[in-house]
């Protein structure tokens, strides 16, 4: 089937976006839900195991650019090279947590390996039906469209992640957990099968994927995507870290003197308001990826990064100014707020991030694949440099509120360091009006 700019639909961007909703669904339960579970299942709860359980599950996005080169280079005649790698891999995912539910009714004492082992199968699969679903977008999207539709997606897996987590928790008073695997499992799997009423574009010839990749890694010019997406993502992990700890800390749910990680993570109690702070900050970056995509495509992706990182810096600055935790509501607007840069910002750098990638129409994928190993590296060097300038302040100083205002200036920072890349981007080929 061939498509046309004019027959890319709205509905398929809905198609898109329930699939990256589930999708951050899929990750988000892993760092909230199932801590939650072990704790409440198991006679004790080895951090150390949990922390590796994480980091474990995790791997499969490192390897990106192996899904990416899988989906250009492997097709089908009759589906095309995406839609097999989505249903498939998302459907693995579905049975995966049918599997998990199946074992630890047999055994619960055997919880953390049962998600280790298993639930690195369920991101493994998540991961190539992200990395496919990236492609499908490039592949027929029209650039006049990319920065709302890219943008709208890339929210709608980010509230899946920050969202999808707390809001089960607060589901787990009326529903048993097991209901809850086994009903994640299925829509996953209904949900990718939607795609196979999208159109898409048959690649007939031979793709030469190592001539493909000489020039991705030999061209200068994308070598500055590459550094642009670094820049872009490096606070993305820390924002929301961070942010509903601090918000808890001026609520006055957490004491200041012992504000640590640590307690958030372990006092159960503290689900229901951070599950509200991280409601009110999807929507935040839902809104910010509307607005920021529709300045990309119909102002300038110029002028929507320039705007994004101007919002990013504003309202971490916003944070910087105490407030009494009586004045909840302009607190609560600030996690709306910075919700909204973060989306803004996605929006602004998948607009640019995606043209680029249509610039390979053999693959694309691959690409954006790289871009998006960029991103991972940005936000994993984000958090460590975070993580020491924390250390460090804390060493010096107890004022928890000083060491807050020191990490969200050094945020504002890095963020900015975004614009050195992107001034030496040739114009031409990311603007959608040369």
């Amino acid at each position: 089937m061939e498509i046309s700019n004019s027959d890319y639909k709205f509905r398929y961007t809905g198609i898109f976006s329930l699939n990256y909703f589930i999708q951050g669904m899929n990750q988000g339960i892993f760092t909230s839900v199932i801590p939650v579970y072990l704790f409440t299942v198991l006679p004790s709860v080895d951090l150390a195991a949990l922390s590796f359980m994480l980091s474990f599950v995790f791997i499969p996005f490192i390897l990106k650019l192996i899904y990416g080169i899988l989906g250009d280079k492997i097709s089908s005649r009759r589906f095309g090279r995406r839609k097999p790698w989505i249903v498939g891999a998302a459907s693995f995912s579905g049975l995966m947590w049918l599997i998990i539910t199946i074992l630890l009714s047999i055994n619960p004492l055997s919880a953390m390996s049962i998600f280790t082992y298993a639930g690195f199968f369920v991101v493994l699969g998540i991961a190539m039906a992200d990395t496919a679903m990236d492609g499908f977008i490039i592949d027929i999207c029209p650039k006049e469209l990319l920065g709302r539709t890219t943008g709208m997606v890339w929210a709608c897996r980010s509230v899946g992640i920050i969202v999808g987590g707390p809001l089960i928790l607060l589901l787990l008073g009326f529903v048993p957990i097991f209901s809850v695997f086994i009903l994640l499992g299925l829509i996953t799997i209904i949900f990718s099968t939607i795609t196979l009423t999208v159109k898409h574009k048959p690649i007939t010839k031979d793709i030469n994927m190592v001539s493909n990749l000489k020039v991705m890694f030999k061209k200068r010019e994308n070598w500055k995507v590459y550094a642009f997406s670094f820049f872009m993502a490096i606070v993305d992990g820390v924002i929301f870290v961070f942010l509903a700890l601090f918000i808890l800390i001026q609520l006055g749910f957490v004491a200041a003197a012992g504000a640590t990680t640590s307690i958030l993570e372990e006092d159960i109690s503290l689900y229901p308001p951070q599950a509200v702070i991280t409601f009110l900050t999807g929507i935040g970056v839902l809104a910010g990826a509307i607005i920021g995509g529709t300045v990309a495509d119909k102002k300038s992706r110029r002028t929507a990064f320039y705007t994004s990182i101007l919002l990013t810096a504003g309202s971490l600055g916003l944070l910087l100014i105490p407030l009494p935790s009586t004045i909840s509501l302009i607190i609560l607007f600030f996690a709306v707020l910075v919700g909204s840069s973060s989306g803004w910002s996605n929006s602004a750098f998948s607009a640019i991030a995606t043209q680029y990638s249509q610039q390979y129409p053999e693959a694309p994928s691959t690409y954006y694949s790289i871009c998006t190993s960029f991103i991972n590296l940005g936000t994993q060097i984000g958090l460590i440099a975070t993580g020491l300038v924390f250390d460090t302040i804390a060493g010096v100083t107890a004022d928890v509120l000083l060491i807050f205002s020191i990490i969200f200036l050094t945020m504002i920072i890095l963020s900015s360091l975004a614009i050195i890349p992107f001034l030496f981007l040739n114009r031409n080929l990311y603007e959608i009006r040369s």
